[in-house]
């Protein structure tokens, strides 16, 4: 997004003095530690679970070729079923309106629904097989 890439270069540039030497850290990737961890762990679940990720959504999609798919809904796609199975107190609502709205914004026009059809039917598939389980706040369906 070039408006929020814009943005972070205004207050990295607005941050430095002319007296900075060229060792000068930029801004940081992440806000803390927490986030940090978040998306590496995220990350890291999406790789472990491309091929099951891959099966879930040329099962769901219907008449479409995983190679038809946007590359960007593939991703976003893998991003929230790893974050489902990964994180057990956040809510698989929240999760799927999160990625939906990020869809939506990053991906094509019409990538909100089809995401949002895809990963309705996956939910359905893991919960069934067991590999979402929820606790504490992520108990909790709004």
């Amino acid at each position: 997004d070039f408006e929020h890439v814009a943005n972070m270069v205004i207050k990295t540039m607005d941050g430095m003095k002319e007296s900075d030497g060229e060792d000068k850290e930029l801004m940081p990737l992440f806000k803390n530690e927490d986030d940090r961890d978040f998306a590496k762990n995220l990350f890291r679940k999406a790789l472990l679970n491309k091929d099951y990720f891959n099966q879930l959504i040329e099962k769901h999609a219907e008449n479409w070729e995983l190679e038809r798919i946007a590359f960007m809904d593939i991703l976003i796609m893998h991003l929230a079923m790893a974050e489902m199975m990964e994180f057990e107190s956040i809510p698989v609502k929240v999760t799927l309106n999160e990625y939906i709205d990020i869809a939506k914004e990053y991906s094509t026009e019409k990538s909100g629904i089809f995401v949002n059809g895809i990963l309705d039917k996956a939910v359905v598939t893991m919960k069934n097989e067991g590999k979402i389980h929820k606790t504490g706040r992520g108990l909790i369906e709004t």
